[in-house]
């Protein structure tokens, strides 16, 4: 099984060069940055006879725009007519599709209705030249128009540029994808499947083509992107509206859209809620466009389940029944069909349960679904979805199979059918799962071929955790991990997510919740999209840095020897004793911080001590940060880690370019972000990103910063949750130097006090966790850096004397004491206070707090 494993994942890679992504246009333009251009053929034009034809899909991103989607001359013919594709808005309703003889005439006009543009609504372009009879057909999504008497040879050396030019710098914002160029005998397929670089391959691994300051929609398969963030001081819910495509958000007065295809908030006021809102759990009928919120345990309260029209903002109330206790983290689903709401299990009462639940809208009342089959042992953390209208999938979760919470919980990876005509369960599979331990959320999605379903999983029991989408196949106990991960608080246990899926636009979506661990109302709600189909990170380098070296041939070759290999360890395998071995390893990675002996060699970037950041190659990138881009990558860097949502555009003028006029601070500050944006290319797992209308560094586990490892420590000796591991993790980081020691920009001093005033707090906790603990070389090691940073601090001075005494090493010891009294009498005038015995033989840390 090892063997064919193998072979499965390298055969993946060789499926992956088929699978289409795209390349995006960018309109964007600065003194450094073009806009973005692509030449099919670069510096290699091909030659074609009797006829060729171009094939692509085009998605215009925003309807409102007119510009040149591509170019084509002759290069063979000076005086050849030059033949253009452009997009043209009219109002509202409608824009148009142009294919034209530059300055002369429309051979085509194709109408197109706005409401059906935008990012991801694919159209499909076919442009077909007969050289021989002089005439060209063009078919926009299936509409075929023709035209004759273009001048055409019957011989043409095409050069095809989409996007920009010198010629033709107005484009509109689009993307392509699917692209075909073919004559009578020969097809190139371009996947547009690279992730960096300006190199273009086709489908052999071949170089093709260049394109220029390009934006490659393959990063739009893995890279989860934040769409809005919103936050509440009430309980609020979210649902998926999957007529319209937006998300709903309402708390305890407000209801609020979200148009994910024009990126638009918009809220206004509902009428009051006839019932409190605890948990937020809803779930939204699509006939009534009303979302039904519901608490399973509300005995308090004269209304358990009512509903609110998302159109008008009304409510009413439906119902006043309850359920036995709280199911905290149950699955549901929503049957249309029958008109039924079902939830499975959660956790009450400290109890897990594994009843099946159904709410009847038409007799408004629960009852209990009386399951016969395979016995599911008792849960919360499942997660459930409609495999056909009569069959449930009921996945993973957490509990034991008594359901007492005190006999501690298992972690489940099985899988369940439910019949919902004659309540059976039958099993279907457990997992080989080997990973850390994870749960899934509260709903899952079958794939398109229902060969496989998606959820999403996170390791709960972590409080600073993360989100993986999940691919579990339903063919056999293999899985796929994609995408990359979407950091969660989930302290709290009310915190929540839940996964949604598009079959128009081909997105998946993510919601988080993260609550206010305290009050247990407030929260914070987090919009994600990522295209499908979703990729893993090998998907994201099919290609070599420098773009001229195909895997190609090389994955091939490796194929055909590692099929005589399976072939060689089948027929061995039969012969030894059978070996156990694990059929999916996961592809997570865990970073590893740095400790005082060991520091990251690649993708890194130190703020304690000298500022200093290496690339992929661990090459020394410091001296390509100049004074302006180095400021605004630590603004954006510093407010946007932890909770902070980033920086803002006008806030970047005001302490960058003060004195120049918004219109120049605008254009300094493009120029200085696309200046970053390329030097971030050149590391692996950090980006600069742009959300909510605000600049932030986003970091994934591959990329080390001191200062996020920092945090990370500081945060658990904050939680009482340290060992002797982080202090030598701490250590290591801060005997670099000060935070930001090289950064004398007065814009950081608020970080630089916050930063040692929070130090000096944790210090003092973490050195009396130390010393109590008798751990003095790492007191030492602390109480040394502590000095570093305060030279007179006496709280310091009395554990480093205290913990070297502690290890017999009285000349250390009194060594330490007379350089510090000298400073001190240097630096105040006058002597210190206390002798070297009066620390030696005093408990002093009260007096010195």
């Amino acid at each position: 099984m090892r063997y064919i494993g193998c072979f499965i994942v390298l055969f993946s890679l060789l499926c992956l060069r088929g699978n289409a992504q795209g390349l995006e246009f960018s309109t964007y333009e600065s003194e450094t940055i073009q806009k973005t251009s692509y030449s099919v053929f670069d510096e290699n034009p091909l030659t074609f006879k009797h006829n060729f034809s171009i094939a692509y899909d085009l998605a215009i991103q925003d309807y409102g725009s007119f510009g040149y989607v591509f170019r084509l001359k002759d290069l063979k013919n000076k005086n050849a007519d030059i033949y253009s594709f452009v997009f043209s808005y009219d109002n509202k309703e409608r824009s148009y599709l142009k294919f034209n003889i530059e300055t002369k005439k429309c051979l085509v006009v194709d109408t197109l209705c706005n409401k059906n543009l935008g990012p991801r609504r694919w159209i499909p372009i076919e442009i077909f030249f007969s050289l021989k009879d002089d005439s060209v057909c063009l078919t926009i999504n299936k509409r075929k128009y023709h035209a004759g008497k273009l001048g055409l040879s019957k011989e043409m050396t095409p050069s095809i540029m989409f996007g920009s030019s010198r010629f033709s710098e107005e484009i509109p914002p689009f993307a392509i994808r699917n692209l075909v160029v073919s004559d009578t005998y020969q097809r190139i397929e371009f996947p547009l499947n690279e992730s960096t670089g300006t190199l273009v391959h086709d489908n052999q691994g071949k170089v093709r083509g260049k394109a220029i300051n390009p934006v490659w929609l393959i990063n739009r398969f893995y890279y989860w992107n934040l769409i809005h963030s919103q936050s509440s001081k009430t309980t609020a819910g979210y649902n998926y509206d999957v007529q319209s495509g937006n998300f709903v958000y309402f708390d305890s007065d407000s209801l609020y859209t979200l148009d994910i295809r024009r990126n638009r908030w918009e809220g206004r006021k509902h009428e009051p809620l006839p019932m409190k809102m605890h948990l937020g759990t809803n779930f939204l009928y699509p006939d009534t466009h009303s979302a039904y919120i519901y608490e399973v345990d509300n005995r308090m309260d004269s209304c358990t389940i009512c509903s609110l029209d998302i159109l008008t903002g009304k409510t009413n109330k439906v119902d006043n029944k309850f359920l036995s206790s709280q199911r905290h983290h149950h699955s549901s689903y929503l049957d249309t069909i029958h008109n039924k709401f079902y939830i499975f299990g959660g956790f009450g009462l400290r109890k897990y349960t594994n009843t099946l639940e159904v709410y009847d809208l038409n007799q408004k009342t629960w009852s209990t679904v009386k399951l016969k089959g395979d016995f599911v042992a008792p849960r919360f953390f499942s997660s459930m979805g409609a495999l056909n209208s009569d069959e449930l999938l009921l996945f993973g979760g957490t509990g034991n199979s008594s359901g007492d919470q005190s006999l501690g919980k298992i972690y489940y990876y099985d899988l369940y059918k439910i019949n919902l005509q004659d309540s059976t369960v039958k099993k279907v599979r457990d997992y080989s799962y080997t990973g850390i331990q994870i749960v899934p959320v509260r709903n899952l999605i079958l794939s398109d071929d229902k060969t496989a379903f998606y959820t999403l999983c996170y390791p709960m029991q972590e409080a600073s955790s993360y989100l993986q989408l999940y691919k579990f196949s339903l063919q056999n106990d293999s899985y796929e991990i994609l995408g990359n991960s979407i950091p969660m608080e989930s302290k709290a246990i009310l915190s929540n997510a839940n996964l949604y899926y598009n079959k128009d636009t081909k997105e998946f979506y993510c919601c988080t919740q993260e609550f206010d661990e305290h009050s247990g109302e407030s929260s914070v709600t987090r919009f994600y999209s990522l295209s499908a189909p979703a990729i893993a990170k090998d998907a994201l380098f099919l290609y070599s840095a420098e773009g001229n070296f195909s895997w190609y041939p090389v994955i091939v070759v490796v194929a055909v020897v590692l099929i005589l290999v399976i072939a060689a360890g089948v027929y061995l395998k039969s012969r030894n004793a059978k070996q156990s071995v694990p059929k999916v390893i996961s592809g997570h990675k865990t970073h590893v911080p740095v400790d005082g002996e060991r520091t990251s060699q690649t993708n890194a970037l130190y703020l304690f001590g000298e500022f200093t950041i290496l690339d992929k190659k661990g090459k020394d990138i410091t001296h390509l940060f100049s004074s302006k881009i180095r400021q605004l990558f630590l603004l954006t860097f510093l407010n946007g880690v932890g909770n902070k949502e980033g920086i803002t555009s006008s806030y970047i003028y005001g302490l960058l370019w003060p004195e120049k006029e918004l219109s120049s601070a605008k254009n300094l500050k493009g120029v200085t972000i696309n200046r970053l944006r390329k030097i971030l290319d050149d590391l692996e797992g950090i980006e600069l990103i742009y959300a909510n209308s605000r600049y932030s560094i986003k970091l994934s586990e591959n990329f080390y910063c001191d200062y996020q490892s920092y945090l990370e420590q500081i945060d658990k000796i904050r939680q009482s949750d340290a060992s002797q591991e982080v202090s030598q993790l701490l250590i290591g980081i801060l005997s670099r130097g000060k935070f930001l020691k090289s950064v004398d920009d007065s814009m950081f001093d608020t970080f630089k006090s916050e930063q040692e005033d929070e130090l000096h707090k944790m210090l003092m906790i973490e050195l009396n966790n130390l010393y109590a603990k008798a751990a003095y070389e790492q007191v030492i090691q602390l109480a040394e850096i502590w000095l570093k940073a305060d030279s007179l601090n006496d709280m310091a001075l009395w554990y480093m004397l205290n913990a070297c005494h502690k290890l017999k090493r009285e000349d250390q010891s009194m060594k330490k004491y007379y350089l510090y009294i000298a400073e001190y009498n240097k630096s105040m005038g006058n002597n210190y206070p206390y002798s070297y015995s009066d620390i030696i033989h005093n408990d002093l840390r009260i007096s010195f707090q």
